[in-house]
């Protein structure tokens, strides 16, 4: 047995006192084994991998005492180690694992039998269906492990093959975390001696995979989120996770009057105090001297529920798709001077927060902002349109906010039609933060009051501070000890 691990070699995995996530693989380990653990390691999970090459190495792996470990093995290795192994992997899985993820699920003809020991007959093997559109559900049954994804579904848009399980009619009780064109795909069973997880088909993505506006986090859903619920539920709070859920509406473009198109301010008020969200105004500098003072004390204030922040300079196009530094440093610092007079004339403050006018801007934009003293950016599009950083990768949509670029914080933002977005960004630690133009009031507010009201079903502690309060407390954390 060879012992491997990124944080600390040749120390033996079981008899450290901090839970690992300790990955069994053959001699070498294959590159979705690779990129399993470096999800789980930038998810705070510290791992180990164990190479086991012969019997003994099993039971090995299964003496000692103290914490139970948590193991995760492919469909692959599972096989192998049932045909050579049985009795050691029978000892291990029984005596020393508290919970077992077996990924990679997918061929019936290797795996399934492998499937029906272990799960003593739960499980009776695998299921391929034909290519053609893959729709995926996280079942409302599952929310103590899925918690805020519970009840939504969501599609990939990629037609391909979908492996799920075949259940035993009488065999044990296994519940499934996640649906695949109506069959398990994600299942978790609770055995005497271990809970067990299995997921179906290949794939963990790599978080150092580029991304690109057309092939966005969305395309990834499948493969990401049964890991990550694996390692939020197996190792709680020593897995990164967000202190707080938090939400702001955004709302591009208007003028501070009574009505701007179909936007409606005092139907939003009301709005707002009915159903309880915060709105914030994405305001365009260039009309700082058209606001009334008497409108803006009416409409505003001094209500936390309703503010506004920086939209562009004068909002036309390509202003911050530009590599003139000098440049970007004069429209990001002319905007916060006409913020500022805006302020001192109508006594309405302002959030230090940019959002970019047509979702354009360029990496250095961002070294701008954070010489002029902005607080963040947020923005529906986050590809600046050069790769001066290099590319936005899988990784940093997985934190917060995403700091790549020249290390100044960009948040992302969502149109509100999809509340599966939404709900993985609160998963995840991150702000949902959801963004619109008048057209969205063409009804009046029904559409956004929908859309907080199923917000608030996923997340029932859902609060709507100020973008300013929020992003500056955005943060994710774990326990080390």
């Amino acid at each position: 047995m060879q012992l491997t691990s990124p944080q600390n070699r040749g120390r033996d995995a079981l008899s450290h006192q901090t839970k690992r996530l300790i990955l069994a693989s053959g001699t070498s380990p294959t590159p979705e084994e690779e990129r399993i653990l470096k999800l789980a390691h930038w998810m705070g999970v510290e791992t180990e991998r164990v190479s086991i090459d012969q019997e003994s190495a099993l039971a090995r792996l299964g003496e000692g005492g103290g914490q139970r470990c948590c193991l995760a093995m492919s469909a692959d290795t599972l096989a192998l180690t049932h045909r050579v192994s049985s009795n050691s992997l029978e000892k291990l899985v029984k005596e020393r694992c508290a919970e077992l993820l077996v990924f990679g699920c997918g061929d019936p003809r290797l795996h399934s039998r492998a499937l029906s020991w272990v799960t003593s007959g739960a499980i009776s093997g695998v299921n391929v269906a034909a290519q053609g559109q893959k729709v995926c559900e996280l079942p409302r049954g599952g929310r103590g492990f899925s918690r805020q994804l519970a009840g939504l579904s969501f599609s990939t848009g990629h037609a391909l093959s979908a492996p799920t399980f075949d259940r035993a009619i009488n065999g044990a009780s296994a519940n499934a975390i996640m649906i695949t064109n109506g069959q398990p795909a994600f299942i978790r069973l609770a055995l005497p001696s271990v809970e067990m997880f299995l997921l179906a088909g290949a794939g963990v993505p790599d978080i150092d995979e580029p991304l690109s506006p057309g092939s966005g986090l969305e395309a990834y859903y499948d493969r990401l989120i049964p890991i990550l619920i694996f390692l939020r539920h197996s190792f709680g709070k020593t897995c990164w996770h967000g202190p707080v859920s938090t939400a702001r509406f955004i709302i591009d473009d208007p003028l501070l009057t009574e009505k701007y198109g179909f936007l409606n301010y005092r139907a939003l008020l009301s709005s707002m105090e009915r159903e309880r969200y915060g709105t914030s105004v994405a305001f365009i500098p260039w009309n700082y001297r058209r606001t009334s003072t008497r409108t803006a004390s009416r409409l505003f204030g001094g209500r936390p529920d309703l503010s506004i922040c920086v939209h562009g300079c004068d909002h036309s196009n390509k202003e911050f798709d530009s590599a003139d530094q000098a440049f970007l440093e004069s429209r990001a610092g002319l905007a916060l001077e006409r913020m500022e007079r805006h302020e001192a004339r109508t006594g309405l403050p302002f959030e230090r927060v940019m959002v970019f006018p047509q979702g354009r801007f360029s990496s250095r934009s961002m070294l701008a902002l954070r010489t002029a003293g902005y607080l963040a950016a947020v923005d529906s599009n986050c590809f600046p349109t050069d790769e001066e950083s290099g590319p936005l990768r899988i990784g940093d949509f997985l934190r917060p906010a995403i700091t790549r670029l020249h290390g100044f914080p960009l948040f992302q933002r969502r149109y509100p039609r999809r509340l599966m977005d939404a709900a993985f960004d609160l998963f995840l630690g991150r702000p949902a933060l959801l963004g619109e133009h008048h057209e969205y009031f063409r009804g009046g507010c029904q559409k956004v009051e929908e859309f907080v009201s199923g917000l608030r079903n996923v997340e029932p502690t859902l609060t709507w501070p100020t973008l300013s309060a929020q992003l500056t407390r955005s943060c994710i954390m774990r326990a080390v000890s």
